[in-house]
């Protein structure tokens, strides 16, 4: 083989993959800018990115990346360049740009450095996310106007035994806020902690099927009228199981006076087999049962109820959710929302 054999061999497939990657650059449906790797210069931009910006071509190239107008954030941009010079790649999943006319896109921006012919050169891919980003907005909308309208029914429903027995719907309002506070406390994320605040609101549902006298009962309940008031878990979830929730209400609202060691109702549930939301909810509303008084017994104090709790965690209760519940009161001062509507007048319902 000659000399100008072998250079042609050499050079011919170089050639090729140097077309080759032209054209997938000239034809890419995603934006591409090439820097010098020293400067942070732009040496190269193809057309899908002129498009996109509304620049020319001659007012993109020369110009440092931080220096044209498409970049809002300049800051970012050096330290973008920073951290490509020391570590040779960054990505921002969502970047702002701003086109020539003014507008605000939305860019997924990732950039590599390597090398080309033994020099270092910086690639940098740029995504148009702004349909992407409008999508999730619309469906966080649409998602918001689903949890108001879930809202509403609770609030509905709520008024509804209100109408009937104020006591329980007082009740229920306040085992909803002190179980947001249990679930914030725990880190629990918006959407679970709403979850468990509908669900704290209408608890107690399942009392509508329970007469007046016997929620009302000054005295000590029968074994039979026992049984019935504990039946208002099994018709709460019967009212509610239909219910479309993006929740598990109907289930927390059957769970919430099931216990650790199996000694709760209806089902006998016992650990794992238990809700999170469930044991939250079986802490606030234990709490407020307590401090709350009846004509048979005067009220507990807190710290009563505190004693109750922490005997009985482990056993009966979660001890994350008795730990946060006591230190929500405790350590960050919470109170419960006074009985609104019936301040005047001593709690004699609620018997469980």
């Amino acid at each position: 083989m000659t000399k100008t054999q072998s250079i042609s061999t050499f050079i011919h497939p170089l050639t090729t993959s140097e077309l080759r990657y032209r054209r997938l650059f000239e034809t890419a449906q995603d934006g591409i800018l090439i820097l010098n790797f020293s400067t942070g210069m732009i040496e190269d931009v193809n057309p899908f990115l002129i498009i996109l910006l509304g620049y020319t071509r001659e007012e993109i190239i020369g110009k440092k990346l931080w220096e044209i107008g498409a970049i809002i954030d300049k800051k970012a941009s050096l330290t973008a360049f920073t951290v490509l010079q020391d570590k040779g790649y960054i990505r921002y999943e969502d970047l702002p740009l701003m086109t020539k006319s003014g507008e605000i896109i939305n860019v997924e921006f990732v950039s590599n450095a390597y090398g080309v012919n033994g020099d270092r050169v910086i690639q940098c891919n740029i995504r148009d996310i702004t349909d992407r980003k409008n999508t999730e907005k619309q469906l966080l909308e649409h998602q918001h106007l689903v949890s108001l309208g879930m809202s509403e029914i609770v609030h509905v429903l709520s008024a509804m035994i209100e109408e009937r027995d104020p006591y329980t719907a007082g009740h229920q309002s306040r085992v909803a806020h002190l179980s947001v506070a249990i679930a914030t406390e725990l880190k629990l994320t918006p959407h679970n902690i709403e979850g468990i605040r509908l669900s704290g609101m209408v608890h107690d549902i399942g009392k509508f099927s329970i007469p007046t006298q016997v929620l009302m009962k000054p005295t000590k309940l029968s074994h039979f009228e026992v049984e019935m008031l504990r039946n208002h878990v099994q018709s709460g979830y019967d009212l509610l199981k239909n219910i479309h929730f993006p929740w598990p209400v109907a289930q927390i609202v059957l769970q919430h006076h099931e216990r650790l060691d199996g000694s709760g109702y209806p089902n006998s549930l016992k650990g794992d087999s238990i809700s999170d939301d469930a044991r939250i909810l079986a802490v606030a509303d234990t709490v407020d049962a307590m401090v709350g008084a009846r004509p048979y017994r005067i009220a507990f104090s807190l710290d009563e109820a505190f004693e109750t709790l922490d005997a009985e965690s482990k056993t009966k209760y979660d001890p994350r959710m008795v730990k946060a519940c006591i230190k929500i009161f405790k350590e960050d001062n919470y109170l419960l929302p006074p009985l609104k509507n019936f301040i005047d007048r001593p709690a004699i319902s609620n018997h469980l």
